[in-house]
């Protein structure tokens, strides 16, 4: 009997190749883990110099959580100012002329009520959260100023 070549004798079993192996990755993949990491290392600088860049503010507001009167309210904003502007343009600023700056250096506060308060006067509730604000949302001087 002749062999049939369309006869299911002649048939194999079929063949799976083995799968790609896992190590090591394709190019590609370096290339796009060393892109990923290159990513990743940038923006954890920029978190840590902007958290290095903001730890005045937080300095400011622990220490504006133990004021008592206005006068430590003023003074806790003077020192924040000092940490960032210059001390020949901050240091002698005082009563209006130091409201002023406190207002030009934030669009989001008006501090003509602490120049009317003495300094003996109790910090109110309202001069503090002003004050917070101040801390939070004023604008440094660029940095080729000061």
């Amino acid at each position: 009997m002749p062999e049939d070549p369309a006869s299911l004798q002649n048939l194999h079993d079929i063949v799976v190749p083995e799968p790609p192996p896992i190590w090591p990755p394709a190019p590609g993949v370096w290339v796009l883990l060393v892109i990923g990491l290159a990513v990743l290392g940038a923006l954890a600088l920029w978190f840590w110099r902007r958290h290095q860049r903001n730890a005045y503010r937080r300095a400011g507001l622990s220490l504006l959580d133990g004021v008592r009167s206005a006068r430590d309210v003023n003074i806790v904003l003077k020192r924040v100012a000092l940490a960032v502007w210059p001390r020949p343009e901050v240091a002698p600023l005082y009563g209006e002329t130091w409201t002023a700056f406190l207002d030009q250096s934030c669009s989001q506060t008006h501090f003509g009520s602490l120049a009317a308060q003495t300094d003996e006067a109790e910090a109110s509730r309202d001069l503090r959260r002003l004050a917070r604000r101040w801390i939070n949302h004023h604008h440094p001087p660029a940095r080729g100023q000061g």
